[in-house]
């Protein structure tokens, strides 16, 4: 049920699945110590486990599972060597592009998180993709759970929520990201993404961090009464 805080109380994410923390492989953060100070900040905040999702996009980051976790593996150590409580996992951010339909049809597994193996997806901003729907069959076929990322942000529904109220009713869950509550990307955008809250529509909160300097605005919008209580994050724990 969703429900809404008071004024004095505070919302306590112990869990983000979405960001961009491994340095030199897309448009995240630029160096380990960057990462390490990002980790600390949610640390504070009290997160628990920290679940950093670079892109996989073909046509610019062409990442793939090996390059992905040796980052990851890289940056555990730096995490274990400034004796951080926080644990860091990796998954990915897909494009939705015939890359990953590709991908879908080889025999290496996707960057998943969580026991239903939930994928992170993204579209490009202003065009639906006419692959939508044969992706998100493709990936339920194969065991996963579509998870699509910052809806609020796609110019193409032009506030009709009525298709990702269509999409959610079929499986796909529903990513809003932090930054979006607290207005980062324009009124319209913080619009769209306070309407999927109070329309009990958001499983997953995310920081989606690239940098440092946007760490105020994550923990603005967790000081916020905008946090829907149903989400998923914590069972990722």
């Amino acid at each position: 049920m969703l429900g809404w805080f008071s004024k004095k109380e505070k919302v306590h994410l112990k869990v983000d699945i979405h960001s961009h923390l491994l340095p030199g492989i897309d448009d995240g953060v630029n160096s380990f110590e960057e990462s390490i100070s990002i980790l600390k900040a949610f640390e504070q905040l009290g997160f628990k486990k920290l679940i950093t999702t670079p892109h996989i996009y073909k046509e610019y980051y062409p990442n793939t599972r090996e390059i992905i976790l040796d980052k990851l593996s890289l940056l555990q150590e730096k995490v274990e060597e400034a004796k951080l409580g926080i644990r860091v996992e990796a998954a990915a951010e897909y494009f939705m592009d015939e890359h990953l339909i590709e991908l879908l049809g080889g025999d290496s597994p996707l960057l998943s998180f969580g026991q239903f193996n939930y994928v992170l997806i993204e579209t490009a901003f202003y065009t639906r993709p006419i692959i939508f729907d044969e992706t998100i069959f493709k990936l339920k076929s194969k065991g996963y759970t579509p998870v699509l990322a910052h809806p609020e942000r796609y110019y193409y529904l032009e506030k009709d929520l009525g298709w990702l109220k269509k999409i959610r009713e079929n499986g796909v869950k529903l990513q809003v990201s932090l930054p979006s509550l607290r207005g980062a990307y324009g009124p319209e955008v913080k619009d769209v993404a306070r309407r999927l809250t109070k329309e009990h529509m958001v499983d997953f909160l995310g920081s989606d961090i690239h940098r440092r300097a946007q760490m105020s605005i994550v923990r603005d919008a967790l000081n916020m009464r905008l946090i829907p209580q149903n989400l998923l994050n914590e069972s990722l724990l």
